[in-house]
């Protein structure tokens, strides 16, 4: 198995705080962004929830600003 890019945009369904895109190199995916929706969905308090999606290497070079 071969590790790999992935880039996570985490967005507050309030609107309260701004969107993060983070930057992670994994080797399964699918089972990561499966992590994310449990940590950041399903088992995070109230206030603390976050959409999880899937975002682009220049997505994250613009949020870093690189």
């Amino acid at each position: 198995m071969e590790s790999r890019d992935i880039y996570v945009k985490l967005t507050d369904p309030t609107g309260k705080h701004k969107p993060v895109v983070n930057h992670h190199r994994v080797w399964d995916a699918d089972r990561f962004i499966a992590s994310q929706h449990k940590q950041y969905d399903t088992d995070a308090k109230p206030g603390e929830k976050r959409i999880v999606s899937q975002a682009s290497k220049s997505d994250y070079q613009k949020f870093t600003g690189s």
